[in-house]
């Protein structure tokens, strides 16, 4: 039984964590120090890919801990044993396949140039599902959604044309922004067959974490690459941008801690966002969680980051939440008028 009003309220939540989750690994940590990768090279964007997935893989483990203890305490945890062994793994696969090799790792390589400026591109992804829905699905495209569209692209074209943020950077925020629109697809589709939000959450997880590992066996074991992961790791520190992290530069315990932090907002974002979906629905569930990127701006502004931003993010932000917002009220106007 659906409960709307509870979905609305998961639903932002799930925006203002994913906001926190962005914020608290790729601003107040710096993942990258050990990243000897540049944009100059195929031999170098190589570098910063494995450093993406490393990252990546980390954050995986620890977020999966987390979604499989939540779902111990929810007393769901003998259902996601027996789904582990059942074909949900499987149809839930492609779902952790675009949220991570095909959404976070280019969303975390984007983040290493502007966290807000990534995150505002990438709430771009309920519009970009419209429009590979149009032609994959052969869905019809009303005025008021091409409307939603070209407010979306406009809010991209603003964010990246006076973001100073490096091309690559920007397309590898849109890739991201495809991948998780597909993401959703696939996650809702596990929960519509009955399939518990919390077991499906934890199933994509452990998803996550076997494909994670074997493009990291790849990336690491075949070449010999040890070295460079051990490096990678052993040089994540603080953001020395901040004037509150310099007392605890180069602190192993503080640094273990805030990487916990971050992949427990992770966790949670998903948790909220997937309840979000199966009480409001997805289109609702979407509309509200997109503000993440709003969010993003709203958080670095405040104490103790105090990072004014540009007014082509912020007019960005919010010309690509509105479109979206109107593409996913439009969707779901048109699919109950075609069910009706």
């Amino acid at each position: 039984m659906r409960r709307t009003k509870d979905g609305v309220i998961q639903a932002i939540t799930s925006g203002i964590l994913w906001a926190s989750y962005s914020i608290t690994l790729f601003s107040v940590l710096s993942p990258f120090n050990g990243d000897t990768g540049t944009l100059d090279s195929a031999k170098g964007i190589m570098f910063i890919i494995l450093s993406a997935i490393g990252i990546a893989w980390i954050d995986a483990l620890i977020t999966g801990v987390f979604e499989i203890g939540y779902c111990y305490q929810q007393g769901k945890f003998k259902t996601f044993l027996k789904e582990l062994k059942s074909p949900s793994l499987f149809k839930i696969m492609p779902a952790a396949l675009f949220a991570g090799p095909l959404g976070l790792v280019p969303f975390a390589i984007a983040s290493r140039y502007s966290v807000s400026v990534a995150m505002s591109i990438t709430a771009f992804y309920p519009v970009l599902g419209s429009i590979i829905a149009l032609f994959w699905f052969k869905d019809r495209l009303s005025p008021v959604k091409f409307l939603g569209i070209l407010f979306a692209v406009s809010g991209i074209v603003v964010i990246s044309g006076f973001s100073g943020l490096h091309i690559i950077g920007i397309v590898l925020a849109i890739v991201a922004s495809v991948g998780y629109s597909l993401e959703l697809v696939f996650g809702y589709r596990l929960m519509a067959e009955d399939v518990d939000p919390v077991v499906s959450l934890a199933l994509k997880q452990v998803s996550a974490i076997i494909i994670y590992t074997i493009m990291m066996i790849i990336l690491l074991v075949i070449p010999g690459n040890f070295e460079f992961f051990t490096n990678l790791v052993s040089m994540i520190d603080f953001n020395t941008e901040f004037d509150f992290t310099h007392g605890v530069l180069g602190n192993t315990t503080f640094i273990i801690l805030v990487f916990i932090l971050a992949s427990f907002f992770n966790a949670a974002a998903y948790v909220f966002y997937f309840r979000g979906m199966n009480n409001a629905g997805v289109s609702t569930a979407s509309s509200l969680n997109i503000a993440y990127g709003i969010w993003t701006i709203i958080i670095l502004a405040l104490p103790p980051f105090f990072m004014t931003p540009a007014i082509s993010s912020v007019i960005g932000a919010v010309l690509t939440f509105t479109g979206s917002v109107i593409v996913i009220i439009e969707s779901n106007r048109l699919e109950k008028k075609y069910k009706s």
